[in-house]
């Protein structure tokens, strides 16, 4: 389990990591044409802005795992260890729950039925634009899945040592 979630972290982070080398690259591109060239190109704002929402949407999967969301354990941290891993894993399925719950009932409709624009300077369709907010949402429902199962494993294991 532990080899499968780094495999995973460590994919995510390659795919995040490449929406943001596309996303500086495309802004330089903004930046130099602006200050050394007549015409800027219209495209590359964006470009920017949509690999940053992909970069978003992949990077949000690997945040789950480290534990990089923005959180407040002044008084968890004073609990004793077995309450504290117990207390993760009720907010990790209450996350994963409000994830769920955010997909099923706003970011399909709003994803699904926005299909036929096109975006304005790159001419793409919307349909690949709000697939982020699928692919992110579901991804953070397989991400909250895992910590899930590690988390209760966790707790198992530390009731074992115990006995």
């Amino acid at each position: 389990m532990d080899s499968f979630i780094k495999k995973y972290n460590t994919f995510m982070s390659y795919v995040g990591l490449l929406c943001l080398a596309g996303f500086i690259i495309s802004v330089l591109i903004q930046v130099i044409s602006r200050t050394f060239l007549p015409k800027t190109p219209s495209w590359t704002e964006e470009l920017a802005r949509y690999l940053f929402i992909y970069m978003v949407a992949f990077g949000s999967s690997v945040a789950v795992h480290k534990k990089e969301f923005v959180a407040v354990d002044l008084v968890v941290d004073f609990l004793p260890t077995t309450v504290r891993k117990v207390i993760e894993l009720v907010i990790s399925v209450a996350l994963m729950i409000f994830v769920i719950f955010v997909l099923v009932n706003s970011v399909l409709d709003f994803a699904i039925i926005e299909y036929r624009m096109v975006s304005t300077a790159m001419q793409i369709p919307m349909q690949y634009i709000y697939l982020s907010m699928i692919i992110m949402f579901g991804l953070l429902i397989l991400s909250f899945g895992l910590e899930i199962i590690y988390q209760a494993r966790e707790i198992l294991n530390s009731k074992g040592e115990k006995k």
